[in-house]
C-alpha cells in the first residue's frame, strides 16, 4: 500500500522532491538480498555501493513481510536518485504505528551520495507519508548519541532530541521525535 501524499506546513514542504522513493516489496528484497546484479535488474538502475547501510537487516525485513504481510504497508523504501538512475539508499518505517499513533523511521545514504540533502529529502518525504495517515501523531528516529550528520538531517527536518538511553553495543543512543503541526 503507498500512502498518498498530503500538503504540509511549509516547514516540511519541498520545493521537489530528488528521490524515489520505492515501496519495497518481497521481490525486491529476494533482489537486493541476492546480490547488485539481481537488484540492478529488477529496477532497472545502478546500485551505488554502500546502498543499503545495514545490509544485515535485508533477511530480517523479508522474514517479516514473509510473515506478516500487512507490515509491508508501514515497511521498507527503496531510495532511487532519478538523475544518477542509481540506488543511492534505504530506510522507510521500522513497524506499524505504535497504539500511541508513533511510527519510527530509519534510513542510510550511501556514501558517495551524502552530504548533498539526500537524507533530508528522504526524511522528508516519510515524514510526509506517516503524517498523511490522520492517526499518526508523531514520528521517531534514533541517532548514534552525539553530534553527526544524521542529527542535523533530523534538525533540519523539524526533530526535536526527546530522550537519550545507554545501547550496550552503540552506547549513548538518542531519540528523536517530529510531533503532527497543529492544523
Amino acid at each position: 500500500m503507498t500512502l498518498p501524499a498530503i500538503p504540509l506546513p511549509c516547514d516540511l514542504a519541498m520545493t521537489e522532491a530528488r528521490l524515489n522513493l520505492v515501496d519495497g516489496t518481497h521481490a525486491l528484497l529476494s533482489a537486493a538480498i541476492a546480490g547488485p546484479e539481481s537488484l540492478e535488474a529488477l529496477l532497472g538502475a545502478s546500485v551505488a555501493e554502500g546502498w543499503a547501510g545495514f545490509p544485515e537487516a535485508l533477511p530480517v525485513i523479508r522474514a517479516t513481510y514473509e510473515a506478516s504481510p500487512g507490515v509491508q504497508a508501514w515497511g521498507s523504501l527503496f531510495f532511487l536518485e532519478p538523475e544518477a538512475r542509481a540506488l543511492v539508499g534505504f530506510g522507510g518505517f521500522k513497524g506499524p504505528p505504535s497504539p500511541e499513533g508513533v511510527v519510527e523511521i530509519g534510513y542510510a545514504i550511501a556514501p558517495a551520495f551524502q552530504r548533498q540533502g539526500l537524507a533530508t529529502d528522504a526524511v522528508a518525504q516519510m515524514v510526509q507519508r506517516a503524517f498523511a495517515d490522520p492517526t499518526i501523531r508523531a514520528v521517531d528516529a534514533h541517532t548514534l548519541g552525539n553530534a553527526n550528520p544524521s542529527t542535523r538531517v533530523l534538525e533540519k527536518s523539524g526533530f526535536q532530541r526527546i530522550a537519550e538511553f545507554h545501547d550496550p553495543n552503540e552506547g549513548a543512543v538518542w531519540q528523536w521525535r517530529r510531533v503532527r503541526p497543529a492544523p
